[in-house]
């Protein structure tokens, strides 16, 4: 069962590889820093009678390349510290579509949606003499957000809500890098 998860996560690192590759030429990529509250693994623990301020939040990075000016592809990668259980770090190639730009307007303002899946290693911190060490354990990490803002251009402010890795609230900032080998190319609207 763990081959199968890392088999379907290597399949879609290598279909995110070759898709860049093959498009680079085209668009744009994109780099975002964030912070989440109430993630999926805090709520797992709130369950088992913890409080929720056990948990540091999620600190999340994610890499988006630009395949057309409403969809990308992406790799993220979340981590979390929950001081009753354990750290958690996940890897998770990432879909997003816009379905609403406001590109022509003074302040450009995106709603998206996305959907990542990927691989979480939970480190245990928790550990008596007496337990068993289940650190370096992998599991599934998700994502799923059914709504996202975007304000700005190159530069922006995000703020979603969705479940999983990153929380049910995850905000940060952005920064959209312009495309360097195709200059003469039509560019994507910033």
């Amino acid at each position: 069962m763990m081959q199968r998860r890392i088999y379907i996560v290597c399949l879609a690192l290598f279909m995110f590889v070759f898709i860049s590759s093959s498009f680079a030429q085209r668009d744009k990529s994109e780099i975002s820093v964030g912070f989440g509250y109430y993630s999926i693994y805090s709520l797992v623990n709130r369950g088992n009678g913890y409080p929720l301020n056990s948990s540091s939040g999620t600190y999340a990075m994610t890499y988006r390349y630009y395949i057309t000016k409403d969809v990308t592809l992406g790799m993220g990668i979340g981590a979390e510290n929950i001081s009753t259980w354990g750290s958690f770090v996940t890897i998770a190639p990432e879909l997003t579509v816009t379905y609403l730009d406001t590109r022509q307007s003074t302040v450009r303002v995106r709603l998206y949606g996305s959907v990542s899946y990927g691989i979480t290693l939970f480190n245990n911190t928790t550990l008596k003499p007496d337990q068993a060490d289940n650190s370096g354990v992998w599991a599934s990490g998700f994502q799923a957000t059914p709504f996202g803002i975007r304000i700005g251009r190159q530069f922006a402010y995000f703020a979603e809500v969705g479940v999983g890795y990153k929380g049910i609230f995850h905000t940060g900032l952005a920064v959209r890098f312009p495309r360097i080998l195709a200059r003469n190319r039509k560019h994507i609207d910033d």
